[in-house]
């Protein structure tokens, strides 16, 4: 993908997109291979604040069975079947515990109950899948399981003795960025223009009805003007601002901000998700990339959404949750290597002043600005989560059609194989990357052919020079590869959501110095720009004390690979590793 702002003004579509999260990556899938013509703009990276910030899950939401919201349910369960077939090599089945107490509540015959109506509304989990992403149902395991999967568990607790526990699986984004990337790129290859670091400054208005949108280059400065026959709004948390730019005080609906911290720790289970509730809320303990990751608070956020951070109050408040639950763990803040920050943009009624954010709905809408005293030629993607997005997205082009004045094109990205995805077997893949690239061990080209897919071949041939110091060609080429052909602008789009090791800690200061200094010459950075930009790096991972320092001498001849596997799945090829409730398959 090539980034070209000047082509936005040069072109007149049907839809022009604000957002370039998973909701509108979605829309610009969806609606690229239906025929229309497609613009997408984001003022900053694809991906960059709340598709990011996520716990990385595809699932149903088995909580919210507890609602009642069996449709919501399902339709989480479907979509992420969809998601295991259209990215394949990016989305995973990863195996769930919740640790059984003698007095747990919920009590256990009620959990097990859940488990068994989220297992049918998931009757069709491994139609059609690959046979690396089939789902075994739910299953009950003994407290010795319970210990040998999760050591820190406590024999004793508040509720009593452990009794046991229960197993159930659900789904896993290796990358959000990636996957989001990988949407872009098949929208583009399917016509779409896609823009990031683009800003929205305001609609292009005739009378009562929108036409489009002005727009300005974050990079440059430039601006102009994008002419569209519909706009729509999927700026997730930033979303009500834009409606406000649309609608003035209109509006019937808004938009209730809910924060969530997530923090990237040491491994604490062997392979194996931990859920256990916590007061009013829930807690996971999710295994990724051989750490393991602390999700999630859910606070309300009033502030303006670009104020969103991650404070030490908050990394503390996740650590005490913890180690309430797992006291033998004993995490420090020197355990936490990586901590970041997400805004659920939660839809309700413009009256709605709900004051805690744990039990509004997930769902999503679409809000016609014209049918609520609004412009014509505007409308907004609301709500959601990530599991559910292509089906808004879905939604929202049907919705697009009618406004038209279009018969709908009913080809669905759901029967789409996205770009970089295998369309072979994701094992038969694996193995066919093992025996094209001997000399790397096969932990570090598994990884690489779950993070590339069938990219990984044009990846792996990118031109490094420029980046010598690294001393590793196989980064060096990853890094040029995200700045020649994957629109990486900015030094933490490289960092942060090119490569996943700037989240695991496995970069050192020194390599983030020589990625920084190749980016300033490819882009014509001056020396005050890039000190710019590695001081924006350093407040985006805010664990800077904590960064790898730069050694003396050589930088290390190789990086660590992030994909270590626990103990016991060490001799199993994730190439074939099966789809058993207690999942051994890497990459977690």
């Amino acid at each position: 993908m090539q980034r070209d702002f000047s082509a936005l003004s040069k072109n007149h579509v049907d839809l022009a997109i604000l957002g370039g999260g998973a909701t509108g990556a979605a829309i610009a899938l969806d609606a690229s291979l239906r025929g229309l013509r497609v613009a997408l703009i984001d003022k900053r990276d694809f991906s960059g604040a709340t598709s990011a910030g996520s716990s990385k899950l595809m699932h149903g939401g088995l909580r919210y069975l507890a609602n009642g919201d069996i449709a919501q349910v399902r339709e989480g369960l479907r979509e992420r079947r969809h998601w295991s077939r259209m990215a394949k090599h990016l989305v995973h089945p990863l195996a769930f515990l919740i640790p059984t107490y003698e007095t747990s509540q919920p009590r256990r015959a009620m959990l097990k109950l859940g488990l068994y109506l989220y297992d049918l509304l998931a009757f069709d989990r491994n139609r059609a899948v690959d046979p690396m992403q089939k789902m075994a149902g739910h299953r009950s395991v003994t407290a010795a399981q319970v210990l040998g999967l999760s050591p820190d568990t406590p024999r004793v607790g508040p509720q009593g003795t452990l009794t046991g526990g229960l197993m159930y699986q659900d789904g896993q984004m290796l990358s959000p960025e990636r996957l989001v990337l990988a949407m872009l790129r098949t929208a583009a290859q399917a016509g779409a223009l896609v823009v990031n670091h683009c800003e929205a400054t305001g609609f292009v208005q005739s009378g009562s009805s929108i036409g489009g949108v002005k727009i300005k280059d974050c990079l440059t400065q430039e601006t102009g003007e994008l002419s569209a026959e519909l706009v729509i709004n999927a700026a997730g948390p930033w979303a009500d601002e834009m409606m406000k730019l649309g609608d003035g005080e209109k509006l019937t609906k808004k938009l209730v901000r809910s924060k969530g911290i997530h923090l990237v720790t040491r491994s604490l289970t062997r392979g194996t998700a931990l859920t256990v509730p916590v007061e009013a809320e829930h807690l996971f303990i999710l295994p990724w990339m051989g750490k393991s990751l602390l999700a999630t608070t859910d606070t309300k956020f009033d502030e303006d959404p670009d104020a969103a951070s991650v404070t030490e109050a908050d990394i503390q408040l996740l650590l005490d949750k913890t180690n309430a639950m797992l006291p033998e763990a004993k995490l420090t803040r020197e355990d936490v290597i990586y901590a970041y920050v997400g805004l659920r943009p939660l839809v309700t009624d413009i009256a709605d002043t709900a004051q805690t954010t744990y039990g509004l709905s997930r769902g999503s809408e679409i809000y016609d600005h014209s049918a609520n005293g609004g412009p014509e030629g505007l409308l907004s993607a609301l709500g959601g989560k990530w599991t559910t997005s292509r089906r808004l997205a879905e939604k929202i082009v049907d919705t697009a059609f009618a406004k038209l004045g279009r018969a709908p094109n009913r080809k669905r990205s759901a029967d789409t194989v996205l770009a970089c995805a295998p369309r072979e077997d994701l094992g038969d893949f694996m193995d066919a990357m093992r025996a094209q690239y001997p000399k790397i061990d096969n932990a570090h080209i598994d990884l690489l052919s779950r993070l590339y897919g069938a990219l990984l071949p044009q990846m792996m041939a990118s031109n490094p020079k420029g980046l010598e110091k690294l001393k590793d060609p196989i980064l060096a080429a990853r890094v040029s590869f995200a700045v020649a052909q994957e629109m990486a602008m900015h030094l933490s789009d490289v960092v942060l959501r090119r490569l996943v090791e700037g989240q695991t800690g496995e970069l050192t200061a020194a390599q983030i110095e020589v990625i920084g200094a190749y980016m300033a010459k490819k882009l014509g950075w001056s020396e005050a720009e890039l000190e710019t930009q590695k001081a924006d790096l350093a407040a985006l991972m805010t664990l800077s004390k904590n960064q790898k320092p730069a050694k003396k001498g050589k930088p290390k001849a190789k990086s660590k690979s992030p994909s270590k596997t626990p103990s016991k799945a060490k001799s199993k090829s994730p190439s074939r590793a099966k789809s058993k409730t207690q999942s051994k398959a890497k990459f977690k």
